[in-house]
């Protein structure tokens, strides 16, 4: 694999060894190579190979260096557009669930939420059956819909 110049944070350049190079939508980024010092054993250090993605700006090419070797991904076309998926159809709440939500410590501020009954974050609470009775509860002083399930839209 062709060596090329790395800049390091500091400034300080090494030769490292490129790897692979890929397109991104930001710019070109580069699999590379250096080679340093480890110590897997405090008595026994052996010179070890870093690797990491690095940006375009951060290498060099060694003059004479061939590089049409070196694997290459690039974008896809941006003119194909990707497949959009399928819309998910939400079917309409018949029940909803009011929950007391936590306070802190020694407050006398008691808010709930108002969810959709099949909504995970609800657990426990009062249920209602009529979209009437989910938007009285909606109503009342500290109250609020979950944004988890919808219903701080759908009965505002």
């Amino acid at each position: 694999m062709p060596q090329v110049w790395v800049t390091m944070p500091d400034g300080q350049e090494h030769r490292g060894t490129l790897y692979e190079r890929r397109q991104t939508a930001t710019g070109w980024v580069y699999w590379i190579g250096i080679v340093l010092w480890r110590s897997l054993d405090p008595d026994r250090p052996e010179p070890g190979e870093y690797c990491a993605w690095m940006p375009a700006d951060k290498l060099a090419p060694l003059p004479g260096t061939d590089y049409s070797a070196v694997p290459t991904t690039y974008l896809t076309p941006l003119d194909v557009p990707a497949p959009s998926p399928r819309p998910v159809r939400i079917e309409p709440a018949t029940e909803w669930r009011v929950v007391e939500d936590r306070h802190a410590y020694g407050s006398d501020i008691r808010r709930t939420s108002v969810h959709r009954a099949d909504c995970w974050a609800a657990e426990g609470g009062q249920v209602l059956d009529t979209e009437a009775a989910a938007r009285d509860a909606m109503r009342r002083p500290q109250a609020r819909g979950c944004i988890l399930c919808g219903t701080d839209q759908s009965l505002s």
